[in-house]
């Protein structure tokens, strides 16, 4: 797979980053660099061609997964990114950071490996987990940082606020940060967020 790995800085932590649906594996690097540089990157791409790019599971509908396909390909991606990151010589827990359709998986992994993330970042994708996957336990006091845009017509207010809620109700320790003149995408406010967080959470 042509998958996006460059080791950190001695000391430095990583980043693992899951581009959204009809996305591939560059689109998040620049972000990342700009925001937390120095830091390590594993972006890798995801498994379902899907719209001239590709996605992390099929669904039904916007925030809403299959649940055969989620489960089957979150047990394949977490596999693959500790293979990233061993062959790399990259060391986990990592930071997942994900845009809609790979913000939920971002979250996915975080709630079902803790021991391969240890926080997560949603961009445009604070949807609410399936609940066997949400409280399977790993959110219980993990960092999460939800990012929406006001007038996103994909992630509408009452569902972001609903993905709040329910990645409280597991233990998260959410942040959460409305552009209010946002979409479905990552604006400057957006960046500016997520770098003050990326430093608190390299701080401890």
């Amino acid at each position: 797979m042509p998958d996006i790995v460059h080791t950190p800085q001695a000391g430095r932590p990583s980043l693992l980053l899951l581009h959204g649906r009809g996305g591939t594996e560059h689109d998040l690097v620049g972000l990342a660099q700009a925001v937390a540089p120095g830091w390590g990157i594993i972006a890798p791409r995801g498994p379902e061609a899907e719209g001239g790019g590709f996605a992390w599971f099929r669904h039904h509908a916007i925030g809403i997964p299959v649940d055969e396909s989620l489960d089957s390909r979150l047990a394949e991606t977490a596999e693959r990114v500790h293979d990233l990151a061993a062959g790399a010589g990259i060391a986990v827990p990592l930071v997942a950071v994900g845009f809609s359709n790979g913000g939920m998986m971002a979250g996915a992994l975080g709630a079902t490996h803790p021991e391969l993330v240890s926080a997560v970042v949603l961009l445009s994708s604070t949807y609410p987990l399936p609940p066997a996957v949400g409280m399977a336990g790993g959110l219980q006091d993990m960092p999460v940082l939800a990012l929406a845009g006001g007038s996103d017509p994909f992630l509408p207010p009452p569902v972001h606020e609903a993905g709040v809620r329910a990645y409280g109700d597991a233990g998260a320790v959410m942040t959460a940060f409305v552009a209010e003149d946002g979409g479905h995408g990552v604006a400057a406010e957006h960046a500016a967020e997520l770098r003050k967080w990326l430093e608190t959470v390299e701080s401890g």
